[in-house]
């Protein structure tokens, strides 16, 4: 039997000591031969379905020696099988910084009190040096005694997944950056004097663009001392209720800095339908363009100027 697989005899140790103590009941040793012959089956079969796995499965003793490892942890530490891990640790393999990592993780492990734990290392291809991340599953096992014996180890090569989420994360935030500048560019802020500014808006609004809409205009207000502000609605196509309740919204707040509103770029179509949904402005300056707009806003700012 492979020194691969020392663990193989905590399990099966006292059944066969049994049954060479009582070889002399049996009525022939062929049974004894049958029974071991099924445990190198058994053992046969274990090699073959760790070996086909791509994961690293190992198991250690106490002091971080391997007494098992499979064909996929043989080929990454640059070995000719598993039989040349037997005995010895990754200080034998791995560069000191890395295996003293390891050293020190499993020592605290085994010492722990736990039975489990789940956690991401760093991983070294000694044949590519290709860096890469391994999630590792790593569980006690107890000799006859009961006592803790060493650990096995079952680590699975997640690079790749690590590349997908890091490639997932920089769009996420290249998709932020993109969306603040078009909520940039579609609430812009167009100083045209002193104290007057000038917010074109173009396409449909919604709750979360009229908030946007609102935050920019309140911090142009500030940048620019504006005491008059043209709101220009050309390249809005729908005002109803909901528009018309975000315009409001924003007037109000512009008022409560000390700022005029001046509505440009009313259609006879959104005038049409304002009146048609008994939309009050009355309170406000509306008009038809922009120029007439400019000629109001600028009336009104000389107003202001004197008065002050």
């Amino acid at each position: 039997m492979s020194t691969m697989y020392l663990c193989l005899p905590y399990i099966r140790k006292a059944d066969i000591l049994m049954r060479i103590s009582n070889i002399q009941d049996m009525q022939t040793i062929e049974e004894l031969r049958q029974y071991a012959q099924e445990l190198e089956n058994e053992v046969r079969l274990l090699r073959t379905v760790m070996n086909t796995l791509p994961d690293f499965v190992y198991a250690k003793d106490l002091s971080s020696e391997f007494i098992v490892a499979n064909e996929s942890i043989a080929k990454s530490m640059g070995i000719s099988g598993p039989e040349s891990a037997i005995g010895k640790s990754d200080f034998d393999f791995y560069p000191q910084e890395l295996a003293q990592k390891y050293y020190e993780d499993e020592q605290k492990f085994l010492k722990s009190g736990k039975q489990s734990l789940t956690l991401e290392q760093d991983r070294l291809d000694t044949v590519t040096g290709e860096k890469g991340t391994i999630l590792t599953s790593k569980m006690i096992f107890r000799d006859e005694d009961g006592e803790v014996a060493g650990l096995i180890g079952i680590g699975r090569d997640i690079t790749e997944l690590k590349r997908a989420q890091e490639a997932l994360k920089e769009q996420l935030e290249l998709n932020q950056s993109q969306r603040e500048v078009l909520e940039e560019l579609s609430t812009p802020i167009i100083p045209i004097t002193d104290h007057i500014i000038v917010m074109p808006l173009i396409g449909a609004i919604d709750t979360a663009r009229a908030r946007n809409i609102m935050r920019s205009l309140l911090a142009g207000i500030t940048q620019h001392n504006a005491k008059v502000i043209i709101l220009d609605i050309t390249g809005v196509p729908l005002v109803d209720t909901g528009v018309a309740d975000h315009l409001n919204r924003t007037i109000q707040a512009a008022r409560l800095k000390g700022s005029e509103t001046i509505v440009t770029g009313i259609s006879d179509a959104v005038a049409e339908t304002i009146v048609d949904l008994g939309i009050d402005w009355s309170n406000l300056d509306t008009v038809h363009d922009l120029q007439s707009g400019l000629k109001i806003a600028l009336r009104r700012l000389r107003d202001r100027l004197s008065d002050e």
